[in-house]
């Protein structure tokens, strides 16, 4: 039965954020590598139609890539603040849980007899 359970915690969101975070800057660390690149070196500075294709196609990879790493990013910090959330109400409502003697009891009440009568104090 414990395959079944998958539990996600707030460190191993943070963990991976973190990861994508990384990855994140090593695109941008190639970007700002590529706008230093001597203009000899770039595929789009030569008269082959073939080659500036090829540097417009780049351009949009990179951009596409750092527009998913953005969207991941915000998708992890949205999961993040819902599990902070309900992590939030939980607590709060803790206190406030009625225990299964005092449901039982209730219900017992209110079904006139259908749920059992506890036996608990």
């Amino acid at each position: 039965m414990s395959g079944d359970t998958t539990n996600i915690t707030v460190a191993y969101l943070e963990g991976r954020l973190a990861d994508l975070r990384s990855f994140e800057q090593d695109v941008n660390d190639q970007k700002v590598a590529w706008l230093k690149a001597p203009a000899a070196l770039k595929a789009g500075q030569d008269s082959f139609p073939s080659a500036k294709a090829l540097k417009q196609a780049y351009v949009e990879y990179a951009k596409s890539v750092g527009d998913g790493i953005e969207a991941v990013r915000k998708t992890i910090d949205d999961i993040v603040n819902d599990l902070l959330k309900a992590g939030r109400t939980l607590h709060e409502g803790d206190g406030e849980a009625l225990s299964e003697a005092q449901m039982l009891e209730i219900l017992h009440d209110v079904l006139g007899g259908v749920a059992p009568k506890s036996t608990l104090p």
